[in-house]
């Protein structure tokens, strides 16, 4: 047996090690796959990147600083084909300063002469304007060194204020989610053209590349190690406003609304194509992207995904896997899956309300985490628990209540099944005269009426949360405090007992009106040490019972109920636990048989007809007399009680003694015990 309760000691602390250690590996690899950054999942992180802005987030209000002029359909209609001679260019420039624009950022470059003509009055036009910056654009090597640049002719480029370049960099999937705010060529940053759009804004003449920062006036502008910057995207295209071309060139455009304006200017006729993808809209002007940039400086509504934001999707790598992984231990399978769902929301919506902080922390990584050790971690636990819970159920249904056998199924760990000391409270009951009232019946009869008797009794033990432990011919045993441990057992014994004594008077009512004989119960209870476990040969026949010196008690209670003529008698140990609770007539010291040490014995109020609660007292202060030798006395006190209560038995006996010890005093170390001779 010891070998056995080691055995399963030893099985069920390795089921929690190996399942622990299953949901560490499971967590610990998808930290794993979150470093080395799994092209399949990172590709599904950056799609939650769009779905911030497109679906959760929306477009937000743009910096009104910033406008588009617009090299649209309708212009190209109004002015001729595209490309337009640079003399439509110079009208733009003569018009926008005299508007008072603060800064003019083209989207295109002019990388070859057009004509004497046209290329002077473009440049004299930018030199007088003075604030106008051209667009440039760099070629790499295969190790993604500068290897070449495009720009404007010299005389026009050095007319300008400045340039920035417009190289874009799509992720893997095509999206445009980040920029290069410089490049490095060959020892010099260039700019890009949001950067020069921001500066201009800012009336900063340079900017200052630092530590994961790129510096422009008070404007700290966080940066990778490349210095790339995530865009926050205001909107979907159009989120800018938008004036033609041809508008402004022909004085149609309001002067108010372009005065002190940072105007891009740039291609949104699908003709033209200058068209980017990005999370809000799969063609939207790449002029548009500039402006989002050089606005998000301008706001300062950065995306930082920096060391801050790492350590924060380890951080919660760890805890939503353990948290997933803890749910395991304490719900049912199909109870913790939508609770980990549930914590996984709750940890997506609290991702995004960072992301509106500025701060991106993964919304993929840590659900995985969570899930994968529940599957993994929790999943083989649920397994051999569920193994357990079977075998929970197949040990315990049949005489615990379904409320009990859930919570075994639950912490199959709370009952021990080899052995196991408790503190229980054992109940022994049988019935009155059985075997005169099953003498000249048929068995089948018997039986039934058994059966009967039996259902109704363990519905009530079950009701009380009690446990049925066998049926012994017609007797019945049953205990409270095993196999799960419950802290007031003497009480619910109690009230049972009360229970069981209420469903008999309506069994005889029943049985009266159906003309059969009824019958009467009667029963012991003793609270105490037990070692309560599954006993018997592993294989073959097992059962979960209590053994030991309070189980013997009890049933030697439920035998000397009969020589008092009581219903039921409660032991000194089950009555201090419920002394407060219920109100009991002391019946006997007493001194069963195999027993040196006494016990006190009593009667629960309620079982005896005409004796409540005031009869108990005179009948306590009787025994009371009794004990200090007062023999008349007590003698008369008992038959003034049995006078009204005829058919108590305790009385009887009392008065009975009362007059032998008036004959046959006891001797001087009389201690008030009886010894009761038969068990």
């Amino acid at each position: 047996m010891e070998f056995s309760v080691l055995k399963r000691m030893s099985s069920r602390q390795g089921t929690k090690v190996i399942s622990v250690l299953l949901a560490a590996v499971s967590i610990f690899s998808v930290a794993l796959l979150y470093y080395t950054q799994n092209p399949f999942l990172e590709a599904f992180e950056s799609r939650t990147y769009d779905l911030r802005f497109k679906k959760l987030r929306g477009a937000i209000a743009p910096n009104p600083q910033i406008a588009i002029i617009a090299i649209d359909d309708k212009s190209i209609a109004e002015l001729g084909r595209f490309p337009w001679t640079r003399s439509v260019y110079a009208q733009l420039l003569d018009r926008l300063s005299g508007d008072g624009a603060k800064a003019v950022l083209f989207d295109a470059f002019f990388p070859e002469p057009e004509s004497s003509k046209a290329d002077r009055e473009f440049a004299a036009a930018a030199r007088r304007a003075g604030n106008v910056f051209l667009a440039t654009s760099f070629n790499f090597d295969t190790s993604f060194r500068v290897a070449g640049r495009i720009g404007s002719i010299p005389e026009i480029e050095g007319a300008v204020r400045g340039v920035g370049h417009i190289n874009f960099f799509p992720e893997s999937d095509g999206v445009n989610r980040r920029t290069l705010l410089l490049i490095d060529d060959h020892g010099k940053f260039k700019p890009s053209l949001g950067l020069v759009g921001a500066m201009a804004a800012l009336g900063a003449k340079d900017f200052t590349p630092g530590n994961y920062e790129v510096a422009v006036g008070d404007r700290h502008i966080p940066v990778s190690d490349d210095y790339s910057m995530w865009i926050n995207f205001t909107g979907p295209p159009g989120a800018y406003p938008r004036y033609s071309f041809a508008d402004i060139v022909k004085g149609r455009i309001d002067p108010a609304l372009l005065k002190d304006k940072i105007l891009f200017v740039g291609a949104t006729a699908m003709g033209i194509y200058d068209m980017r993808v990005t999370p809000f809209d799969g063609n939207t002007p790449g002029v548009e992207v500039h402006a989002a940039v050089a606005d998000d400086i301008l706001s300062g509504r950065f995306v930082q995904q920096t060391g801050l934001e790492s350590a924060l999707d380890v951080l919660f790598i760890v805890l939503l896997g353990a948290t997933a992984y803890f749910l395991t231990t304490r719900l049912h399978l199909y109870t913790a899956l939508p609770a980990t769902l549930m914590v996984s929301l709750g940890y997506v919506w609290f991702s995004y309300a960072l992301f509106l902080k500025g701060h991106w922390v993964s919304m993929i990584f840590p659900p995985l985490a969570a899930f994968i050790a529940l599957l993994v971690g929790g999943s083989f636990r649920f397994l051999v628990l569920e193994r357990n819970a079977r075998q929970m159920r197949q040990i315990f249904s049949s005489y615990v209540s379904d409320k009990q056998v859930a919570r075994l199924e639950k912490d199959p760990d709370a009952a021990k099944l080899g052995g196991d000391n408790r503190q229980v409270t054992v109940l022994f009951t049988d019935i009155k005269g059985f075997t005169s009232f099953s003498e000249g019946r048929a068995p089948q009869e018997v039986v039934a009426r058994l059966n009967e008797y039996f259902g109704e009794m363990v519905q009530v033990i079950e009701q009380f949360d009690g446990t049925v432990d066998k049926f012994i011919g017609d007797g019945l045993m049953a205990f409270w405090g095993a196999p799960l441990k419950q802290e007031h057992h003497a009480d619910l014994a109690l009230a049972c007992i009360h229970a069981m004594h209420i469903r008999m008077a309506e069994l005889r009512v029943k049985w009266a009106q159906a003309g059969q004989e009824p019958f009467y119960i009667r029963g012991g209870l003793q609270s105490g040490d037990v070692v309560a476990g599954n006993i018997g040969f592993e294989g073959k026949k097992m059962e979960y019972t209590v053994i030991g010196d309070t189980v013997n008690q009890a049933a030697r209670l439920e035998s000397t109920a009969k020589f008092y003529g009581v219903s039921f008698l409660v032991g000194d140990s089950t009555h201090d636990l419920t002394a407060g609770s219920c109100h009991y007539r002391e019946l006997d010291r007493i001194r069963v048989v195999g027993k040196q040490m006494p016990v006190r014995i009593y009667e629960p109020s309620g079982f005896s007809i005409g004796m409540d609660d005031a009869m108990v007292d005179r009948f306590n202060a009787a025994l009371e007399t009794y004990r200090e030798r007062q023999w008349q006395q007590a003698q008369e006190q008992f038959a003034a009680i049995l006078a009204e209560v005829p058919e108590d038995k305790p009385c009887k006996i009392y008065i009975e003694r009362c007059e032998h010890f008036k004959n046959s005093p006891p001797p001087d170390d009389w201690d008030g015990v009886f010894n009761r001779r038969e068990k």
